[in-house]
């Protein structure tokens, strides 16, 4: 790894961090319980976007425990959630990226449903209360909408700094 790629993946997973730091601290008035539109996955997307599928799992899973760390919640629930959903969402990615089938929409997209369907079965494992399987629908709906905005998000800032995308 070159010196400019490791400077480039340690400034995504900072950005990632304060991020997820950011949106931990807005009052979220949701339909369904400790629902977050996920901003801190920009990092991630962008690392896959730039470099490749190992940048965007060192990206994600740095940044996942460190904002745990720094949150005081390592080991926490909120972390398992975050890690269940996290690692759902990164191997989902990168199966999406390797089929060449879908774009950075699809890749976005498909990346946020599993990172729900992660944390519902998570919890439901951690808590032993399937009611929660309840929330699955209106989760999934809400990824949709979550895995465009940060696409476009993603596809805006990578325009703005006339970088070619890998994918």
């Amino acid at each position: 790894m070159t010196v400019r790629k490791s400077v480039t993946l340690s400034f995504l997973m900072a950005v990632g961090i304060i991020l997820q730091l950011l949106e931990s601290l807005l009052p979220v008035a949701a339909i369904v319980p400790g629902y977050k539109i996920g901003f801190a996955n920009i990092a991630s997307l962008m690392a896959l976007q730039m470099y490749d599928r190992k940048s965007m799992w060192i990206v994600g899973l740095g940044r996942i425990f460190l904002s745990a760390l720094l949150q005081g919640t390592l080991f926490s629930v909120a972390f398992w959630l975050s890690l269940s959903g996290g690692l759902a969402a990164l191997a989902t990615m990168s199966l999406a990226v390797q089929t060449k089938w879908f774009s950075i929409f699809g890749i976005s997209v498909a990346g946020a449903a599993a990172n729900s369907a992660g944390q519902v079965l998570a919890i439901t494992w951690i808590y032993q209360q399937y009611f929660m399987q309840l929330y699955l629908p209106v989760l999934l709906a809400l990824s949709i909408v979550s895995g465009l905005l940060i696409a476009l998000f993603v596809q805006l800032i990578l325009r703005r700094i006339h970088y070619e995308t890998r994918i």
